[in-house]
């Protein structure tokens, strides 16, 4: 049996899934002003809020070595999900044969490319910190969702 509930009284709107072998899911409502290359002021606190998740679930399947490089690039995922995408955001993890594959949907069926981003610019690396950190990614057909996966080198 699996159950859902609420990550923090500070996060409304978010229902947690812990499936204690497979996987986990988060699903949360952004803030009105997110999107459009924007992230809302309401919204600044959700991708460390992903990175605790994230960071707790590595933790219980044992799986530390995993941990600074999924939560840094859940945050890259997510922070593009809010910032680019539409309604609901949607974060997996989920374990298959050899790897840790970690999902972000972001409502929105506009692909993400890498854009090229001057030393002068705050923003613009993140699928480049993905693309260099993460052993695959890529997105769905439909574009909703953004994908990367970490080998696992070692039994847990």
């Amino acid at each position: 049996m699996t159950s859902t509930a609420i990550i923090t009284d500070n996060a409304p709107d978010a229902s947690f899934l812990f499936l204690p072998r497979t996987g986990l899911e988060v699903v949360f409502a952004r803030g009105h002003g997110s999107g459009n290359g924007a992230v809302a002021l309401v919204d600044l606190l959700w991708p460390q809020r992903i990175r605790s998740v994230v960071r707790a679930g590595l933790s219980c399947w044992e799986r530390p070595a995993l941990i600074a490089d999924a939560e840094l690039l859940v945050t890259e995922l997510v922070t593009n999900a809010l910032r680019h995408g539409r309604g609901d955001v949607g974060v997996r993890l989920s374990f298959a044969t050899g790897h840790l594959r970690i999902e972000v949907r972001d409502g929105s069926p506009e692909v993400p490319e890498p854009q090229a981003a001057s030393s002068l610019d705050e923003g613009g690396r993140g699928l480049f910190l993905v693309e260099a950190i993460a052993d695959d990614w890529g997105i769905s057909d439909d574009g909703f969702i953004t994908w990367c996966a970490l080998y696992l080198h070692d039994a847990p």
